[in-house]
C-alpha cells in the first residue's frame, strides 16, 4: 500500500472552539470547517490539518484526557488499503465510516494501542498535487 501523506492530527481540547481560534489568531492557521460534533478543522498554509475535538468524542476506547488523540493518513487507494489491513488482521472488526459528503474513515490501532485512521475526502483539498 502507498500512503500519500497525513490527512490530519486529532487534538482533544477542553474548549475546541477556543483552541481553534487560538491556532488561527496566533499561529496563522485557517479554519477549514466546524464539524457536526463540536469539532474544528484548522490547517497550516501548507495544508497540514488539526482536528480539535472534545475528549472522548468520535472514537471508541480512547483516553478521556486532553492532548493528541490520533493521526489520520491518506492512502493512495482507500478501499485497497483497508482490505490489506483487514487481511493482516488489523482492524478486522472495525467498520468503514462513510458520510453523506463523501468523507470516509477507517480507524485502527498500532501495536502500542495508538489510534490511527485512514481518511478519504470527496475532494482531496489539493493536498497531494
Amino acid at each position: 500500500m502507498k500512503i500519500l501523506g497525513f490527512d490530519h492530527i486529532g487534538l482533544a481540547a477542553k474548549n475546541p472552539k477556543a483552541l481553534a481560534d487560538w491556532y488561527i489568531e496566533h499561529l496563522g492557521f485557517s479554519l477549514v470547517m466546524a464539524g457536526p460534533t463540536g469539532n474544528y478543522f484548522v490547517e497550516t498554509p501548507d495544508k497540514v490539518m488539526l482536528e480539535i475535538m472534545l475528549p472522548g468524542k468520535g472514537e471508541e476506547d480512547v483516553t478521556e484526557l486532553t492532548g493528541w488523540k490520533h493521526i489520520a493518513l491518506v492512502p493512495a487507494d482507500f478501499d485497497e488499503a483497508v482490505a490489506e489491513l483487514k487481511r493482516a488482521g488489523i482492524g478486522a472488526d472495525a467498520p468503514v465510516n462513510k458520510r453523506e459528503d463523501g468523507y470516509c474513515t477507517f480507524f485502527f490501532k498500532d501495536p502500542d494501542g495508538n489510534v490511527v485512521h485512514f481518511a478519504k475526502w470527496a475532494d482531496d483539498r489539493g493536498m497531494f498535487r
